[in-house]
């Protein structure tokens, strides 16, 4: 279905929003968690940030950069559509703004964490004989997997309607708010730890425990790690609501989102605000 759909370049749009959508939460779930490593001491800590400096994640971290900004601008095409539809009339336009800018900003920023790759200090140890070079990639993989099988029916989108009130208003509202404050939010954080000072090479127990002591960066993560987990999770039940239509499957399938997400959150506010290091 996949390789013979023509359809027009909106429902492209919507496609590649969902998809990057779904694993930048993906992603999101599992960072918070390694991040929350670090209350277990410096060593496991430093250990779980080598992987980051595998070629497969060095490659995967510039595809959550490009994930993040094309989410992002094309979120901002979606707002302006949504709060002023008089701008129907100008979508393919806006679609190309977006890919515009989208090449503009991410291509500088690729050949800048590509290039950190072969000038960073410190070179991956670990051959392909030892599991620990592929194992994580291999458990990704499948993960992204498992979570896109679902897409490949590739439904027709359904029309951005405003509800007319209750709960689906609210959440109509917010997931548009707070997407436009996760732009600045978001490409802020992955601009300091992916893209200054040699990036991820930077990034250890130290540089976190340092980071980790202002109250000014704990505060900006936690408002960082709320609204992302909080828009994420609404997207996410969007999502699930599409592709699961029974009753019992569909209260199965939110129940186990909404305790993941709470686990989650509730992880990483934990060791933001009582992290001390050792």
């Amino acid at each position: 279905m996949l390789f013979r759909y023509r359809g027009d370049p909106s429902m492209w749009a919507w496609l590649l929003h969902r998809l990057t959508g779904v694993g930048i939460f993906v992603f999101l779930l599992v960072h918070v968690i390694d991040t929350a490593l670090i209350s277990f001491g410096r060593d496991l800590y430093d250990a779980m940030m080598q992987l980051y400096h595998h070629p497969v994640f060095r490659i995967g971290e510039i595809l959550l950069f490009g994930a993040v900004l094309f989410h992002g601008i094309n979120g901002l095409r979606v707002i302006v559509l949504d709060f002023a539809p008089q701008t129907t009339v100008y979508h393919r336009q806006m679609l190309i703004g977006v890919v515009a800018a989208f090449v503009l900003l991410f291509v500088p920023a690729a050949v800048i964490m590509f290039a950190q790759t072969f000038t960073a200090n410190e070179t991956w140890k670990l051959g392909v004989s030892d599991w620990r070079s592929w194992f994580p990639a291999l458990v990704a993989t499948a993960g992204i997997v498992f979570v896109y099988a679902p897409t490949l029916n590739m439904p027709q989108p359904q029309l951005s309607v405003r509800p007319a009130g209750g709960l689906e208003l609210y959440g109509w509202i917010f997931i548009r708010i707070s997407g436009l404050l996760l732009i600045f939010l978001v490409l802020g954080h992955l601009t300091i730890m992916h893209l200054m000072d040699g990036g991820v090479y930077r990034i250890n127990y130290e540089f976190v425990a340092q980071r980790l002591s202002s109250l000014f960066w704990r505060t900006y993560d936690f408002v960082l790690l709320a609204l992302a987990i909080a828009h994420g999770t609404w997207g996410m039940r969007n999502v699930l609501l599409d592709y699961i239509h029974r009753p019992s499957a569909r209260l199965l399938a939110l129940s186990l989102l909404y305790t993941i997400v709470g686990i989650v959150l509730s992880l990483g506010a934990l060791v933001l605000f009582t992290f001390q290091p050792r």
